[in-house]
């Protein structure tokens, strides 16, 4: 399936859309049964999307994270509670969602969200 530039931004806009106005990064295990940080993110958080593409909104962090491994990153809804959205992999190299310095957070670590991209693909006519 070959997606067009309009749709991929259509579907890119809804994400941002859907994270609506109190939405959250929280830094959590593996099975998202504990959370180490939790990031705020701005209002919209994220910019209009070009090429399918969208870019967070400022640099989300939390200055007072947890003790604990993280291995993922879920987005939620509001900043405490609501429903998660979507789930990114957390590593410091390879090829994971999100990179991060150090995945050993200790209570009073500082936990920023430098950058990040979310790509809907234009994908590929498949012929066969």
């Amino acid at each position: 399936m070959l997606l067009s530039t309009s749709l991929r931004n259509t579907l890119a806009d809804a994400i941002d859309t859907a994270l609506g106005a109190t939405a959250s990064a929280r830094f959590q295990n593996t099975a998202q049964t504990a959370t180490y940080a939790t990031c705020n993110l701005s209002n919209p958080a994220f910019g209009a999307a070009a090429a399918g593409v969208i870019t967070l909104s400022g640099t989300p962090s939390d200055a007072s994270a947890s003790a604990g491994t993280t291995t993922r990153c879920g987005f939620y809804d509001a900043v405490t509670g609501g429903n998660l959205l979507f789930t990114l992999g957390v590593a410091t190299s390879g090829s994971p969602d999100m990179t991060i310095s150090n995945n050993v957070l200790a209570n009073g670590d500082q936990v920023d969200i430098t950058s990040l991209t979310i790509t809907v693909p234009a994908g590929a006519v498949d012929v066969t």
